[in-house]
């Protein structure tokens, strides 16, 4: 009889890096590997190497704990996403979030639909990166791969595929295709008409914890994997990142930081619709399915520090460029620089959505030099992060109990120490570094019957010194807010 404890694996496909990890029962991480996310010309992933990379990671954490996994959850990026054709062989490659070509078709829907309605019905505002822009875009512009799609597949539905040779999908990841009703928890027909599609052409979307399939025999022999595994589609990797964290109930609030950046509050209700929509804000069902979320991202996070590493840091890589980074804003004191950067290499999202938002630094003196420039990145995006939980309470009309921080950025101490510093309510710091796939090997051990809500990531208070603290909260509103956000004449 075997009663050893059963091991789950969580997999994170990030837009720069995937993560595994399998961890115990109770959340103990026992084996961990990353790969770089391939990337292809034109804002692409080739669909191949993604899937090399994954079960490349997978296979070196099975082999570190010297058995395979009881179970597999698959969490990642949404809006990516590949058409399928019959055999559910990739067309493509898998199309970014980020690509900005469908832009014209997400205006041409919020045009003739409202933007309002859409964003009522589905949670979601009309922009480049959401599926069925792309959807439409793929219609209009490529009619001979747009006929031969037998089914959409997001990145992580990919993966869970090549595992199992069935295709699902979790709502959170089609909630953010903005054809996806949270509400009644059903595909919207007359949207997915808008592209020539129907519901023939989504993935099965399937309950949290509940399985898609069981790792075949021929993936299990080729990577050391336990055949009749089963495997989960965990969901939206920020949510499930949330989720590991503690952030489940209404009132918590986390900041998943990652090469972008997005705040979410638990709400037990849906958020003021017109409210959220005019701050740019989506929302739209938790990982449990149960609660609701109401959701802001920022573009320009820890890809402003990669860009402030490319210039001033060549010559390290991986953990040594992130040592090196904080070595050069540890030089400086922790109070405030004095300097207003506003985070937007490409627009502001929310609050107060600016598409011809930019990046700029502001207050630039002779004396300063790079290490002012990479505090200030700190600054203006922990500001930012700030702002995006203050309108979410005034939305969601409440303050939030505490701010839990997460995600691989926070592997920036300082950077936790200034969000800190900057925010007026509790905050905590989740100890793994990797809590999406965390949350996604939670997930996973629902199959097995286990309780999701029963693990959670370690977190620990971050306290920040008073008097510290004290001056980037007047410098927020004094100088930050005024610089991103005047008031109207």
């Amino acid at each position: 009889m075997n009663t050893r404890s059963p091991l789950l694996a969580g997999i994170d496909i990030g837009t720069t890096h995937i993560k595994a990890l399998i961890s115990d029962t109770d959340g103990t991480v026992l084996a961990r590997a990353v790969r770089r996310t391939p990337v292809a010309p034109g804002y692409r992933h080739p669909a191949d190497g993604v899937l090399a990379a994954a079960l490349d990671a997978l296979t070196d954490c099975a082999d570190a704990t010297g058995r395979p996994p009881d179970a597999i959850g698959v969490t990642g990026m949404a809006e990516t996403g590949a058409p399928l054709d019959r055999d559910g062989r990739p067309l493509d490659d898998l199309r970014a979030w980020s690509d900005p070509e469908p832009a014209p078709y997400a205006h041409s829907l919020g045009a003739r639909l409202g933007s309002g309605a859409l964003h009522r019905a589905t949670g979601v505002l009309p922009s480049a990166k959401v599926p069925l822009a792309k959807w439409c875009e793929l219609a209009d512009r490529e009619p001979e791969t747009a006929a031969r799609m037998h089914t959409w597949a997001g990145a992580a539905d990919l993966l869970v595929h090549a595992l199992t040779g069935r295709l699902g999908t979790d709502a959170t990841f089609a909630q953010r295709t903005m054809a996806w009703d949270p509400h009644h928890k059903r595909w919207i027909e007359e949207l997915l008409t808008e592209a020539g599609l129907t519901t023939r052409h989504m993935p099965p979307v399937h309950a949290p914890g509940d399985p898609v399939g069981t790792v075949t025999r021929p993936v299990a022999l080729r990577h050391r994997l336990r055949a009749g595994a089963p495997v989960v589609v965990a969901g939206h990797d920020h949510l499930v990142g949330a989720w590991a964290a503690g952030a489940r109930t209404a009132g918590q609030v986390a900041d998943s930081m990652g090469t972008a950046e997005a705040v979410l509050t638990v709400s037990a209700t849906p958020p003021d619709h017109a409210a959220a929509a005019e701050e740019g804000m989506s929302w739209g069902r938790h990982a449990n399915g149960e609660h609701y979320i109401l959701l802001a991202g920022m573009r320009g996070s820890g890809v402003l520090v990669e860009w402030v590493c490319d210039r001033f840091l060549t010559g390290t890589s991986g953990g040594d460029r992130y040592a090196a980074f904080e070595r050069l804003v540890r030089s400086l004191p922790a109070t405030p620089t004095g300097l207003v950067l506003t985070p937007y290499p490409g627009g502001r999202s929310a609050p107060r959505p600016d598409p011809h938002a930019t990046l700029d630094l502001r207050g630039l003196g002779l004396g300063h030099g790079p290490a002012d420039l990479a505090r200030a990145v700190l600054e203006g995006t922990a500001h930012h992060a700030r702002w995006m939980a203050d309108v979410q309470a005034t939305v969601c009309g409440a303050a939030p109990d505490s701010v839990t921080l997460l995600g691989g950025s926070t592997r920036l101490r300082p950077w936790t120490e200034l969000k800190a510093a900057v925010c007026p309510w509790p905050t905590r710091l989740c100890a793994e570094p990797e809590a999406p796939a965390l949350g996604a090997a939670h997930w996973a051990g629902a199959a097995l019957g286990l309780d999701p809500a029963a693990p959670t990531a370690p977190s620990d208070p971050v306290v920040p010194d008073p008097a510290t603290a004290e001056a980037h909260r007047a410098f927020h509103h004094d100088r930050f807010l005024a610089a991103v956000a005047p008031p109207p004449p």
